[in-house]
């Protein structure tokens, strides 16, 4: 009868060997590596300054179609202007804001007085002009002479008083006659006036000698200039 030993044999050594590949394969199930750290995907960034928008301007597409360059805004600035209106009269300036250019009647005396006034004092030595404005001019006490205009309508300046060159011959005149004279600017004016009725005064110049001063008035008659002079000291006519 044959013998089996041998297979018994063989069968034990392959069970052998593969519980010995079990034993080993479980003692290594615990050796898996960790898994090595990873960076976090969040960086950290640093905030940007918000830039101040800039100022916006409009423009308007040129003639040819393309595009204008925009002027900047620029704010508005208050008006320095304080010349006002129409003048009211209480201050200085030309006119006199009335609309008066011819008034029915001229005050002599108040236009007198105000070329005086406006000199610092002195005496009237001629007055010329017509309708609402008067030139005045005021000799002083050592004939140097200063002007001014002066509204019939206002009764006050409206521009002046500036100084009027005079030689030294013309400030001696002017002191030795307007000493001399009795008649004052204002009543020669009316004097004449009355002289020739209808006439408007164009002028009056004071002028003659210191022993003998007279006033001589232009006057518009009938759109023909006459003249007539008034004796300074007596008032006296003489055609």
């Amino acid at each position: 009868m044959p013998t089996r030993r041998p297979l018994t044999v063989l069968t034990a050594s392959v069970a052998l060997g593969f519980g010995l590949t079990m034993t080993l394969t479980a003692c290594s199930g615990g050796d898996d590596p960790s898994p090595s750290p990873t960076r976090s995907a969040t960086a950290t960034r640093t905030p940007s300054a918000t830039p101040t928008p800039a100022p916006t301007t409009s423009s308007a597409p040129a003639p040819d179609g393309s595009a204008a360059p925009a002027a900047p805004s620029t704010p508005a600035v208050p008006s320095d202007d304080q010349t006002g209106g129409t003048d009211d009269g209480t201050g200085p300036g030309t006119g006199n804001g009335s609309g008066v250019e011819t008034p029915a009647s001229v005050d002599w005396s108040a236009i007198s007085q105000q070329g005086v006034a406006a000199a610092g004092g002195g005496t009237v030595v001629s007055i010329a002009g017509s309708g609402d404005e008067w030139t005045v001019l005021v000799a002083g006490p050592d004939g140097s002479q200063t002007q001014s205009v002066v509204s019939a309508t206002l009764g006050r300046v409206t521009s002046g008083p500036f100084p009027k060159d005079a030689d030294a011959a013309t400030k001696a005149a002017n002191a030795a006659r307007a000493g001399a004279a009795r008649v004052d600017a204002a009543t020669a004016a009316t004097t004449a006036m009355k002289a020739m009725s209808g006439s408007a005064l164009r002028s009056l110049v004071l002028g003659g000698s210191a022993s003998a001063p007279t006033w001589t008035a232009t006057l518009s008659v009938a759109g023909a200039d006459r003249t007539v002079t008034v004796d300074a000291v007596s008032g006296a006519v003489r055609s």
